[in-house]
């Protein structure tokens, strides 16, 4: 139970651990049975941090009192999968503690998703004593089995093609067809979208959308709340799924001959490349929309900081924001202080980043003042420059595919600017923090990714750490694994090492380029901008299909 909590929100054991102020080898004994939270206060932080709503207080008060044996009722429900799709979703759709009903989707063995309303008490009951995998699996009693039909294959394609997705039947729906709980990450924290789901043609190169309900399709798209159009296009037995903005939608909704019809861009399928901007772009623009005002207030608040040539500040001077929000303080505080500080460095310098993963790479892309820094740093040198990266095999190998992409947008809006990227495997290198260094002279320290704080910044030229930074940056020049006198040859080389089809992404960026993304989310957040994603995209489209 508390795993696929832990999971179902992208927490690893060693944070959950953090969180609650207890060792990594007691989150390994919760989570497998072995011990259970020593008393209601433990059980409690636990809940609370995981955002369970008071279910495992209850839980915890069940085993306390010694209940062990589950109840059986006749007519029993199918397995319910152990994964996210099962108790994750079904915990998510909790009902108030003051009631005892719990719908849980369930997945038959054809696939069919029905969803299974349960007594929350017996459910508590049948769930002691035995270990997480074993709740989540278990035969539970039914009130009744509700037809959760999935006509088009959406929600099955959708959650086998993207882990951790999670998409569930609302009741009563209000026009929703599929709630879906989009994945956070090491300091994403998840977002969430409504969608309709309805049959789709290609016709003229574009896809066209049949809205048989018209009153039910305008409701939908008329609420403020983040939701997408999907079009399911069925080919010879092989659907594939179109996504639109649910803004876009809304002014591109037209009757065509009795029947309410809306067009998008075949740009717009949904794979790995679209997916991978709606991830992005969802969590970083759900988390920095909902700390607005306190983000700004904080960020006035912080600006004395800038008269000091070093500082190290901890998250503790912005408490109440959110991890996203932290993020973009650290990014915004180093993008200024190194643009403070690159007129005055003694020679032409060379970049360091300690990006690694789409999450963070894609700050790049989505952030609105991160393609502006990109461009005035080219400007301000007045020639091209280095950039490296330390990405280890391991990391690319538990990277899922669309992160790897939006990594690979990232490096080539560098490289779009004339910023050549320079990468290394050495794991020796993943401590490094980032800096601009002129070679054996001075260096700029500027470091806001995976670092203790909201940023660490520093000026100095001191030569231990001056003679450190230059060898990291002659090391990885000298043995870069991107090496290449070409942008093209270089993005080519790291799309091999991404394991990244060459060809599909200039393809398939070019089509996304040509109508934008904008159409695809829309963002609501002032603090979020589609700039560096086109601009990437259309980078991407005009390199050579062949080296």
């Amino acid at each position: 139970m508390i795993r696929q909590l832990r999971e179902a929100r992208g927490l690893s054991m060693r944070e959950l651990a953090a969180r609650t102020f207890v060792s990594h080898s007691k989150v390994q004994r919760w989570e497998n049975g072995a011990r259970p939270p020593q008393d209601r206060g433990e059980a409690e932080l636990i809940d609370r941090t995981l955002g369970a709503g008071g279910f495992l207080i209850e839980l915890w008060q069940e085993i306390d009192r010694g209940v062990s044996e589950p109840s059986h009722v006749s007519g029993l429900a199918p397995h319910v999968s152990d994964t996210p799709l099962g108790l994750a979703t079904a915990l998510s759709q909790t009902a108030p503690s003051d009631s005892e009903g719990i719908f849980v989707p369930a997945r038959l063995d054809d696939g069919t998703v029905v969803l299974v309303a349960l007594d929350r008490r017996a459910l508590l009951r049948a769930g002691v004593g035995v270990g997480a995998a074993a709740v989540a699996n278990m035969r539970m009693p039914v009130a009744s089995a509700i037809s959760a039909s999935d006509p088009f294959g959406f929600a099955r394609s959708a959650t086998e093609s993207w882990s951790g997705l999670q998409l569930s039947r609302p009741m009563p729906d209000f026009g929703v067809d599929w709630h879906a709980l989009i994945p956070g990450g090491r300091s994403m924290l998840g977002s969430q979208l409504s969608i309709q789901v309805h049959p789709a043609r290609i016709e003229g190169g574009r896809v066209i959308v049949s809205v048989p309900d018209q009153r039910r399709a305008e409701e939908f798209l008329a609420r403020p709340h983040r939701s997408l159009l999907v079009g399911a296009v069925n080919a010879e037995g092989v659907s594939r799924f179109y996504a639109l903005d649910g803004r876009a939608a809304r002014s591109k909704l037209a009757k065509n001959g009795g029947v309410y019809e809306v067009a998008a861009p075949t740009a717009y399928e949904l794979d790995d490349l679209t997916y991978g901007i709606l991830w992005a772009v969802s969590n970083y623009d759900d988390a920095l929309q909902a700390d607005d005002q306190p983000l700004a207030e904080t960020r006035s608040d912080l600006k004395a900081y800038e008269r000091l040539s070093a500082s190290a500040v901890s998250r503790e001077a912005a408490p109440g924001l959110n991890a996203v929000a932290h993020m973009w303080l650290g990014s915004d505080f180093c993008a200024r202080h190194i643009l403070r500080a690159l007129p005055d460095l003694p020679a032409l310098p060379a970049f360091w980043t300690r990006e690694q993963r789409g999450e963070e790479a894609s700050a790049w892309l989505i952030f609105d003042h991160k393609y502006p820094y990109l461009r005035e740093t080219t400007k301000a040198l007045g020639s091209t420059s280095t950039r490296a990266f330390c990405v280890p095999e391991e990391v690319v190998r538990s990277s899922p595919r669309y992160e790897r992409i939006l990594m690979f947008l990232a490096v080539a809006l560098m490289e779009s600017l004339g910023i050549h990227a320079q990468f290394t495997a050495d794991p020796a290198y993943e401590a490094v923090e980032g800096f601009v260094v002129a070679p054996d002279k001075e260096a700029v320290i500027a470091n806001w990714v995976r670092g203790e704080g909201m940023w660490h910044v520093d000026v100095t030229a001191r030569s231990s750490v001056v003679r450190e930074f230059t060898i990291a940056a002659r090391d990885v020049d000298a043995d870069s694994l991107t090496a290449a006198p070409t942008a093209a040859g270089r993005l080519r080389a790291l799309a091999q090492y991404f394991d990244l089809p060459w060809s599909w992404l200039i393809q398939r960026c070019g089509q996304v380029a040509q109508y934008g993304s904008s159409g695809l989310i829309q963002s609501r957040s002032r603090l979020v901008s589609a700039a560096g994603i086109d601009a990437a995209c259309a980078y991407v489209a005009s390199l050579p299909a062949d080296h």
